[in-house]
């Protein structure tokens, strides 16, 4: 007998990617924050969401706020470039770090090259750098990885929309994650997932922005 194939996750859904997007059109919002507790992997959903925005016509770009660059690699290739970590500590330009997704018409801000430490002592200034994008673009998608309350605090603003990105439900991260953003004010808390979304096909090379 052949072995059996692993059956497919189940996906509720109101959490695919396509529910989400949906969801982020039908309130008007200017700017998803997402927090990924399980890690690298539960990134993909920015990547899916920032493409699916782009794909139903709007102007939509990634910053990825990740250490790792999770979800910018799948947008850049891979390619070590500038990025947010270059603009804080003064070592680029908007037009240096604002990249071009070779898979769609969405944007993508890597987390860049700079030194991390560098960086983060112009952190106050992210808050300006996200109302710059807000006002240039129809939505901003910020990948924050597995941050905290704390560390989410100076993206979220009116019409943002906090999104916790999910690849396993019963995992104890989701658990306390949730929990905690709910503890610090943050209730209206939405659930998405990658599992299940099919990956986009190549587009023809574009030019950075």
């Amino acid at each position: 007998l052949a072995p059996e194939e692993p059956a497919e996750p189940s996906v509720d859904p109101e959490h695919t990617i396509k529910a989400m997007c949906d969801r982020l059109i039908d309130k008007g919002a200017s700017r998803a924050v997402i927090v990924s507790p399980e890690g690298d992997e539960a990134a993909a959903s920015s990547v899916l969401i920032a493409r699916e925005m782009a794909d139903r016509g709007l102007r939509s770009i990634l910053l990825d706020l990740t250490q790792t660059g999770a979800a910018s690699h799948p947008m850049v290739d891979g390619l070590a470039l500038p990025g947010i970590t270059n603009l804080l500590a003064s070592q680029a330009q908007f037009a240096d770090i604002i990249q071009n997704d070779p898979y769609s018409n969405a944007h993508v801000i890597p987390n860049g090259t700079a030194d991390a430490q560098t960086a983060m002592k112009a952190v106050e200034r992210l808050p300006i750098i996200l109302n710059a994008l807000t006002t240039a673009y129809d939505v901003v998608i910020v990948e924050c990885g597995p941050a905290d309350a704390k560390g989410i605090g100076r993206l979220v603003t009116p019409g943002a929309e906090i999104i916790i990105s999910v690849i396993d439900p019963a995992d104890a991260s989701i658990v306390k994650c949730a929990a905690a953003l709910q503890d610090a004010g943050y209730e209206d808390l939405l659930i998405v997932t990658p599992v299940g979304s099919v990956p986009p096909a190549p587009q023809p090379t574009r030019r950075v922005a």
